[in-house]
């Protein structure tokens, strides 16, 4: 039947058609993308996603400098991380090797086997071991292979102790995190490393002055992670980034007031949430108090660690979770605690020692080591 005349016959595509259609529109634009992808690889200088991430002046300070960048990496939801597969790298005094996993370990950290026993030490520098070993950079091999952070000096005992078991300790540490990325962090991978037993520190990092505090400049909205996401895979997003910044750079910084990178308040949330995620899935956890040395040095700095630390053990005592405190490590044994101190913050090989030998009482008066020996470790 032909249609009446003055009318238009409409034709409705099929399917087939319309999909080949906007198929062809996708492929136009990734052809764009990947082209103008290209042209920025090849055309400018690369931009480091880390240089993007890391925002405050207090950050920048501590991981975008030249020194600092050499062991540190983006991170779409952390900021920063250490980089994978390190060998032996100088970093600050500090020897590092890292594994594929961006652990501070010389085994890579997979599925854990129905036969290992496996304790993770989630923290900041000081659980990393800031300095420890500490080694010259002219003299890079040239370090005492037996001078070793905690983690590492708990896992070194067990094993000794316990021929034919198989124990691994996970340092799972980067400098310059707080609990609020220690959370995050855990949250992401706790279910991937099933841990028996977890020790959470943090602290100095918390109560440090910046421009904003971490909820603020580390926000884990997945549109905010997505964004970290494209910037860390897209040279062509991360110039894009940079030239809007810069934009906005020339209408003047806002003024800040200083302020904890993670209140008082945020600290004990934070602290109190890893022992509840690891209590949920039956795993013990002892909560270490920060060290810090001297109250005479930075009297301000200091008293926001005693605040922070008397708050913790409170919590940690409300709550019946273990709580290890050295008073070696704090203002209250000042100055006859020098011995024990790389500088204001950070213990020693010793200091190390001396945590690792109170970790492994405190295992033993809580029964956290069923089945294990548990040798004695002289500090």
């Amino acid at each position: 039947m032909k249609a009446p005349q003055g009318t238009v016959s409409v034709h409705k595509l099929s399917r087939k058609r319309r999909l080949f259609f906007a198929s062809l529109i996708y492929l136009a634009f990734v052809l764009v993308l990947a082209i103008a992808e290209i042209t920025v690889r090849l055309g400018l200088p690369p931009v480091s996603s880390l240089d993007l991430f890391v925002s405050t002046t207090q950050q920048k300070a501590q991981i975008t400098n030249a020194q600092q960048s050499a062991i540190f990496e983006g991170d779409a939801s952390l900021l920063w991380r250490l980089k994978p597969n390190l060998r032996e790298v100088v970093w600050d005094f500090t020897v590092v090797s890292t594994n594929a996993e961006h652990y501070r370990a010389d085994y890579p950290v997979g599925r854990k086997g129905s036969d290992v026993f496996r304790i993770v030490c989630v923290g900041d520098s000081v659980t990393f071991g800031y300095r420890v070993p500490p080694v010259w950079p002219e003299r890079p091999a040239d370090y005492d292979r037996g001078w070793l952070p905690y983690p590492m000096l708990i896992e070194k005992q067990l094993r000794e102790g316990n021929p034919g078991r198989k124990i691994e300790v996970i340092t799972m540490a980067v400098p310059g995190y707080t609990s609020h990325q220690g959370l995050a962090w855990l949250r992401r991978e706790i279910d991937q490393l099933e841990p028996d037993l977890l020790t959470a520190s943090f602290g100095w990092n918390d109560v440090s002055m910046s421009d904003a505090p971490d909820r603020e400049t580390i926000r884990g909205d997945w549109y905010v992670v997505m964004t970290r996401w494209l910037i860390e895979h897209s040279q062509a997003f991360a110039h894009l980034t940079k030239w809007l910044r810069a934009r906005e750079a020339k209408t003047g910084a806002l003024v800040t007031k200083p302020q904890p990178r993670v209140s008082e308040q945020e600290y004990l949330n934070n602290m109190l949430a890893i022992t509840q995620l690891a209590t949920q899935r039956d795993i013990k956890t002892v909560v270490i108090a920060a060290p810090y040395r001297d109250q005479t040095t930075n009297p301000l700095e200091a008293q926001a660690m005693i605040r922070y630390r008397e708050s913790l053990r409170a919590m940690a005592q409300r709550n019946q979770v273990p709580f290890m405190e050295p008073l070696e490590l704090t203002p209250a044994a000042y100055p006859s605690n020098e011995g024990w101190f790389g500088e204001l913050i950070h213990p020693n090989h010793l200091g190390h020692r001396l945590m690792a030998s109170e970790l492994l009482k405190l295992y033993e008066r809580n029964k956290m080591l069923p089945g294990f020996t548990i040798p004695a470790l002289t500090p």
